[in-house]
């Protein structure tokens, strides 16, 4: 599927499971144009979103200057707690472990459209893990996963299309590799645990440029 493919399908999952979820109003002006351009049809049509619960958070686009939880100041506010966050990142959200999110927006490749990286609760240079080539894809594998051994489990599968063979009960039942063979096939490498082998900024640099 193209990344615009994925997008749809990642509605039509937020349609399904709406009870699920909250989501801000849909973003427009100048308010978008604080959110990189990658996630700009994500903000359109909503203004940041707690899917499941708050395990994960979508920030809203702008807020005050001390408001940590928004696309315009978070990166900052990260750097200035001492967060090893790279300048080519925005942060856009934060995972079920509090871990942040952020989208590249440095040089890249041109096969790693938007590509999200994911930062560890570690205030070291190597604390960061390279989880998708594009933002559509990373929506993809993080909302399925989310999903597995759970009541929404078939809506994930049956909205993104996922093949009978990596519909897993349960996280530890899936094959990673094959995985991303099929939902992220140009992922230089599979994801890393941030806490057990981090990456630091210049290798994220160097997986993007190959």
């Amino acid at each position: 599927m193209t990344d615009g493919e994925i997008f749809s399908c990642f509605l039509a999952f937020l349609k399904a499971t709406e009870d699920e979820h909250e989501t801000g109003s849909p973003t427009d002006g100048p308010e978008l144009d604080l959110v990189p351009a990658p996630l700009r049809p994500f903000y359109q049509r909503m203004n940041g979103a707690s899917l499941f619960d708050g395990d994960l958070i979508f920030f809203a686009a702008g807020g005050a200057a001390d408001e940590d939880g928004t696309v315009q100041h978070a990166s900052r506010l990260a750097r200035d707690a001492e967060w090893p966050i790279p300048p080519e990142v925005v942060l856009f959200g934060r995972d079920t472990g509090g871990e942040v999110l952020g989208v590249w927006t440095g040089p890249r490749a041109a096969k790693y459209p938007s590509p999200v990286v994911l930062t560890g609760l570690v205030f070291e240079p190597a604390a960061h893990a390279l989880l998708a080539t594009s933002f559509e894809r990373y929506l993809m594998t993080t909302t399925v996963w989310h999903c597995l051994d759970t009541e929404y489990a078939e809506a994930a599968f049956s909205a993104f299309r996922v093949p009978g063979k990596l519909q897993a009960r349960d996280l530890d039942d899936l094959d990673a590799d094959a995985w991303f063979a099929w939902a992220d096939p140009a992922l230089p490498a599979l994801p890393v645990d941030p806490y057990q082998e981090p990456l630091t900024s210049d290798q994220i640099r160097q997986l993007l440029a190959s």
